[in-house]
């Protein structure tokens, strides 16, 4: 498998909230293109990790990341 390319959107300070990864050169806003985890913290602390819609699928858009479902 090729090389990924990886973008976080932290929560303000360096936590990462999402990541999405997709192949190289895919723009954000390029629908089915992107995989996407959501994680949560406690006090700095992770405490879960999840993809969205339930699944790690490259059919998401980086661009509309907090609109997707994230279940355990």
């Amino acid at each position: 498998m090729a090389k990924l390319t990886t973008i976080y959107d932290n929560d303000g300070g360096d936590n990462p909230v999402y990541i999405g990864e997709t192949r190289p050169g895919t723009a954000t806003s390029t629908t089915s293109k992107w995989r996407i985890r959501k994680r949560t913290y406690s006090d700095s602390k992770m405490t879960g990790e999840y993809w969205a819609n339930g699944n790690a699928n490259f059919d998401k858009e980086w661009d509309e990341r907090a609109s997707y479902t994230y279940n355990a």
